[in-house]
């Protein structure tokens, strides 16, 4: 699968198979988003890296979003929640300025979507979560003051097959009555502007 055909297939994944998720493969993702673009090539950002049984359900108890849906809407069942988390920290001592916060937020974008598109060849599917409870998972995950939380990656082997299709009057996502999520997207011939808007 070559790099356009990873982007373009690869959909949210919020329903996992109750399969464990490797230390290496997790690491392989890890690698690839280390290596994504950084401004001014502070490299702000650090990574905790969760696959343990025993700390998984604390973590899901401390994420919002689509994939702590019901099931009948797409939700996963209790068998089907991650099974591994890659947490995204901005290390403050390293951005320096908090007025940089901004160009951290891209920094943090970019090494998510060398993260997920690694995930996706090893065939994992992933989901990006910005609603989490940072003030509960610290203590849990034992997050010194000196970082702070700026994304929750859910990750493990998809029990799910999203589907992408053309947006008509509205991109709302939705899933049919087989629980498969479709996900309307907007038009190339939409969104395009060549040399002026």
């Amino acid at each position: 699968m070559n790099v356009y055909e990873t982007a373009t297939k690869r959909r949210s994944i919020r329903r996992f198979k109750d399969k464990p998720v490797p230390d290496e493969v997790l690491e392989k993702c890890l690698d690839a988003g280390r290596l994504a673009p950084s401004g001014r090539n502070q490299q702000v950002c650090e990574y905790i890296v969760i696959n343990d049984v025993e700390v998984l359900p604390g973590v899901f108890e401390n994420i919002g979003g689509s994939v702590k849906m019901p099931p009948e809407k797409g939700g996963p069942r209790p068998e089907q929640s991650p099974k591994a988390y890659i947490i995204v920290l901005i290390n403050k001592a390293w951005e320096g300025d908090a007025n940089r916060r901004r160009i951290s937020h891209y920094d943090v974008g970019m090494a998510a979507e060398n993260i997920i598109l690694v995930a996706y060849e090893q065939g994992l599917g992933a989901c990006p979560i910005l609603m989490f409870h940072e003030n509960n998972l610290k203590p849990i995950l034992n997050i010194p003051d000196t970082h702070d939380i700026a994304l929750v990656i859910a990750m493990g082997y998809p029990d799910e097959s999203p589907m992408a299709e053309v947006a008509t009057d509205s991109t709302d996502g939705w899933v049919d009555d087989k629980l498969v999520r479709h996900v309307p997207k907007r038009k190339l011939e939409d969104i395009i502007h060549r040399n002026r808007f």
